[in-house]
């Protein structure tokens, strides 16, 4: 039988997982303390090019089809999502403008609880015929009690204004110190911090950073080696060995 395997790799302080996480999250348990993610949703198709992270994409790499990686539903994660996670996790889940409503339908119809909605000023804009566009958005939920936990800097506001530079060549890289400032609002040392989407690695990374253990997991093996590689060098450890990695399908008895 042909099956989509799953492999993962312990690199430090973070357990890392290529396969798909619709099919990881439901053998984890209840597990993550935190949960942060910058799902892949389909971009809006149309203009002649899409900004990440202040800078614009090439055409060459931006088809104008709104594709720019493999997507998913919102609708499959929220579930996967919550389950993933202890009684009173906090969840932080980016998103555009034009998925914002469609994201917190699907969150909250799962189980998730709204808390707020955050802002990410990046500064620089993408030009637009109907406002240029300079900002994303996280959606703050929570699982767990009516009376849930506060943050453990509420002197925070709900922007965070950065300019940030581009670490890798993923597409939608968010910046390490967005993910820091929300990691270390809703989570202690020694929690774990799961982002079962995690790209290039800068949630994992800013877990570590954070005192803080990470478990990642991404299905695109170009991107779990970068993000691998990222996590090793944010301990001073060596580059992981990942050649005993089957990538893509595999025959499982």
């Amino acid at each position: 039988m042909t099956v989509r395997a799953f492999q993962e790799i312990t690199i430090g302080n973070a357990r890392m997982i290529y396969g798909d996480c619709r099919e990881v999250l439901p053998k984890l348990g209840a597990c993550a303390d935190m949960l942060f993610c910058d799902v892949a949703y389909d971009l809006s198709s149309g203009g002649n090019a899409h900004q990440s992270m202040g800078g614009l994409f090439a055409q060459d790499a931006y088809d104008n089809s709104g594709k720019l990686m493999p997507t998913v539903d919102w609708e499959e994660l929220g579930g996967p999502f919550f389950r993933a996670c202890k009684p009173d996790a906090d969840a932080y889940i980016m998103s555009n403008d034009k998925n914002l409503f469609r994201a917190g339908v699907a969150f909250e119809g799962a189980g998730w609880k709204f808390h707020n909605l955050l802002v990410w000023d990046k500064v620089r804009a993408t030009r637009n015929r109907w406002y240029m566009k300079n900002l994303e958005f996280t959606i703050y939920f929570w699982k767990g009690k009516a009376d849930p936990k506060g943050i453990n800097d509420c002197g925070s506001k709900q922007s965070f204004q950065l300019n940030a530079k581009k670490l890798t060549n993923h597409p939608t890289e968010k910046p390490v110190e967005l993910a820091r400032h929300y990691i270390l609002n809703s989570s202690n040392q020694g929690d774990l911090i799961l982002d079962p989407m995690m790209g290039s690695g800068t949630a994992i990374v800013a877990a570590i950073q954070s005192s803080r253990g990470g478990l990642g997991i991404e299905c695109d093996f170009k991107w779990f080696e970068v993000a691998c590689n990222r996590v090793a060098a944010a301990q001073d450890l060596p580059r992981p060995d990942l050649s005993d990695f089957v990538i893509g399908e595999r025959i499982l008895a």
